[in-house]
């Protein structure tokens, strides 16, 4: 890991900044609400990554039983290729051995060929595509996965 970085679990005081990224990043943000409510969920795992005290990526999961579904991985534009999302992919594939999960699935948007490519380079494959998943605008989602 990046000795720069500090990767550790996302709590309550968290979610305003989380919420601030989702907005910078995504057309369909999550609300600080709805990432509140995700944080006192049963199955799920947040981490984020801190640079300096500055949260500058997360990743969001779901599981149920031996599977997980990656819900977003996002990091701030600024920090891109720079190593967190790798980071925080990494403390992730851990906290799934220790929990048991020993699948992971995802849906990306056909165009982020940025995303589709981090994703292959970590054991991700292409399982299928749903067509007209995303919305704003309407686009299909690649389905991928991989073994833990």
């Amino acid at each position: 890991m990046r000795s720069d970085l500090q990767i550790r679990e996302i709590r309550e005081k968290d979610a305003a900044d989380i919420a601030a990224m989702e907005r910078d990043i995504f057309p369909d943000p999550w609300t600080k609400r709805g990432i509140t409510e995700t944080l006192q969920g049963k199955n799920t795992v947040l981490l984020g990554a801190w640079k300096n005290g500055i949260l500058t990526g997360y990743v969001i999961l779901y599981y149920v039983l031996d599977e997980g579904e990656i819900a977003r991985i996002a990091v701030e534009s600024s920090c891109r290729r720079q190593g967190a999302a790798g980071c925080l992919f990494g403390r992730l594939k851990d906290i799934c051995g220790d929990r048991g999960i020993k699948r992971l699935m995802l849906e990306v948007r056909q165009s982020n060929t940025a995303a589709i490519s981090f994703y292959k380079r970590y054991g991700f494959t292409e399982d299928g595509i749903r067509k007209a998943y995303y919305t704003n605008p309407c686009e299909d989602a690649i389905l991928m996965s991989r073994e833990i």
